[in-house]
C-alpha cells in the first residue's frame, strides 16, 4: 500500500474543489442524493488502512476491486420475511432520484454497501439483521484506478455536506498515513469457549443424520463457534492483511461498529453477482483437508452433497433467468489446507430482475443451511442453532446501475479488543460421520485462526 500518496489535493485544495462542484451541481437544493466522484491518481488503495473507526470494507482482489465506505448518506436497516424486498425498494427509490457526477471521467459510479444475517428474524446484537448503506465517502479502486465518491442528501444543505465530507476525508488521510502494526511474533491465542461443546455438537450431528436417514430432509449444515483470547488486541487492518496474504483469491470484508468491534473475514464463496444483465452464482460444497482428512472429494457422499447445492441454485435462478449455463461436473478450489468442490452457474436475467431479488431467491443455499431449505431452517431453529453477526449470511455492494456482488460470509470472525469469536459449519448428509464433520469444522476454523495468529 502506498502511504506517500498525494492526499491533500493542492492546488486546488480538496475543500475548494468540492465546494465548487457543490455550487455547480446544486448541492443543498432539491431532493434525492448527489454524488461527486473525483480521481485519486496517486493513491494505491489495495487493502484496509489502519486506524479507521466505523467502516464497511469489501474487496475482490481477483477482479482488482476494493471498496471502503465511511459515514452514511443514506441507510436502510430491516429484518423479517420482507427484508430483501424492503432493501430493494429503498435502493430503487434512491436510484430514481440520484445525480452522479464523475468530475474527472474515472468511469466509476457511486455504490451502496450491504450485508445481512443468516436468519431473517433474529435481531442483530452486533450488527443489524440486514443493512444497506450509501456511504458519505466511498473510496474505490478498480483495476488499479482509484477514486473517491462523496455523497449527500440534497436536503442536508451544501455547508453541512461539505463539513461531513471533509471530516470523513480527514479520517481517510489519517488511516493511510498510519502504518499497520504487526506483532513481531504474532498473536498467542488461547481458547476460552466452544459453543456448543464438542460432545453436545456430536450428539446434534447424530440427530441430524438420524433425521436425514428417516427421510425428514436431505441435508443440514451445523455450525460451531469458538472464542479465543489473545495476549494483545486484534487490529482489523492487520487481520485483513494476513487474510489477503494467505487467501488472495477470496472475497475480503470488514464491517466495524463504533465501540463494539468488527466483523471480518475472507470468504471463497460468491452468493450472486450481476454484471450487464448476467447473473453468476457459485456452488461451493464438499470439503477435504490435508491433515488426516477422512473426506474424499470424489466419494459418493461428497458428490451428492455438492449436487444438492447446484440443483438448488439452478431451481432458484430458472424463473429469473434464461439461457442458464450449468457445468456438467465441478471443479476443485484449493485454498491452503482446504479443498472444495466448486461449480459456477450463469444466466441472462429477465427484465425486471434486480440483484437483491436474486439474493432473495438464492439465500440460504443448501451450502449454508440445508435442503429442503425451509425444512432445514426450521430444524436449525428448533435445535437452537445460533449464528452471530452476519456469519453465513452475506456481504456485498450494489452500484447505481444495478450491478453488484454478494459473497457468503464464511471464514470470518467477530473481533473486539483482544477477543475473537469464530464460526464454521459442516454439511451433514446420509453417510456423514459426526467426528469427521467435527474435524471439518476445525479445519475451516483453522483458516481464520492462522490469520489471527499471523496478524
Amino acid at each position: 500500500m502506498n502511504h506517500n500518496a498525494n492526499l491533500y489535493f493542492t492546488p486546488p485544495t480538496l475543500e475548494t474543489r468540492l465546494a465548487e462542484l457543490l455550487r455547480r451541481h446544486g448541492g443543498g437544493r432539491g431532493q434525492g442524493l448527489l454524488s461527486l466522484t473525483i480521481a485519486l491518481p496517486d493513491l494505491d488503495f489495495s487493502g484496509l488502512p489502519h486506524k479507521l473507526g466505523e467502516h464497511s470494507y469489501w474487496a475482490n482482489p481477483a477482479e482488482g476491486l476494493f471498496l471502503l465506505g465511511l459515514g452514511r448518506a443514506a441507510n436502510v436497516e430491516t429484518q423479517g420475511e420482507g427484508r430483501f424486498r424492503a432493501m430493494d425498494a429503498a435502493f430503487a427509490e434512491y436510484r430514481r432520484r440520484w445525480q452522479a457526477v464523475d468530475a474527472d471521467g474515472t468511469g466509476m459510479q457511486p455504490a451502496a454497501l450491504a450485508g445481512f444475517a443468516f436468519g431473517q428474524d433474529r435481531r442483530g446484537e452486533r450488527l443489524p439483521n440486514a443493512r444497506l448503506t450509501i456511504p458519505l465517502l466511498l473510496l474505490q479502486q478498480r483495476n488499479g484506478i482509484c477514486a473517491a465518491t462523496f455523497s449527500c442528501d440534497r436536503e442536508s444543505g451544501a455547508a453541512q455536506a461539505l463539513a461531513v465530507w471533509l471530516d470523513a476525508w480527514r479520517q481517510v488521510r489519517a488511516a493511510f498515513a498510519g502504518k499497520i502494526p504487526f506483532a513481531k511474533n504474532g498473536h498467542v491465542l488461547g481458547r476460552v469457549g466452544v459453543y456448543p461443546p464438542d460432545e453436545a455438537w456430536l450428539e446434534l450431528a447424530q440427530q441430524a443424520i438420524d433425521d436425514i436417514r428417516a427421510g425428514a430432509l436431505d441435508k443440514l449444515v451445523l455450525s460451531r463457534r469458538v472464542r479465543v483470547r489473545s495476549d494483545r488486541p486484534f487490529v482489523p487492518a492487520a487481520v485483513i492483511a494476513a487474510l489477503a496474504a494467505r487467501y488472495p483469491e477470496c472475497f475480503q470484508f470488514s464491517h466495524a461498529e463504533a465501540g463494539r468491534g468488527a466483523f471480518l473475514g475472507a470468504t471463497p464463496e460468491r452468493l450472486v453477482s450481476l454484471r450487464s444483465g448476467q447473473a453468476t452464482s457459485e456452488a461451493l460444497a464438499g470439503t477435504a483437508w490435508d491433515e488426516g482428512s477422512a473426506n474424499d472429494l470424489g466419494d459418493d457422499k461428497t458428490r451428492r452433497e455438492h449436487r444438492l447445492v447446484v440443483n438448488a441454485i439452478v431451481r432458484a435462478l430458472e424463473p429469473a433467468c434464461r439461457l442458464l449455463q450449468i457445468p456438467t461436473r465441478p471443479g476443485v478450489l484449493e485454498l491452503q489446507d482446504l479443498r472444495h468442490l466448486k461449480s459456477v452457474v450463469r444466466g441472462e436475467i429477465k427484465a425486471g430482475t434486480t440483484l437483491l431479488s436474486l439474493v432473495e431467491r438464492l439465500h440460504p443455499t443448501p451450502a449454508v443451511g440445508g435442503y429442503p431449505v425451509r425444512c432445514a431452517q426450521q430444524w436449525l431453529v428448533d435445535h437452537g442453532e445460533a449464528r452471530p453477526a452476519w456469519y453465513s449470511g452475506a456481504t456485498g455492494w450494489l452500484g447505481l446501475d444495478g450491478d453488484g456482488d454478494f459473497a457468503v460470509a464464511l471464514r470470518c470472525a467477530w473481533i473486539a479488543g483482544n477477543e475473537a469469536e469464530l464460526s464454521a459449519g459442516a454439511g451433514i448428509v446420509a453417510g456423514s460421520a459426526p467426528r469427521v464433520e467435527l474435524a471439518e469444522t476445525e479445519a475451516k476454523l483453522n483458516a481464520m485462526l492462522k490469520a489471527l495468529e499471523d496478524s
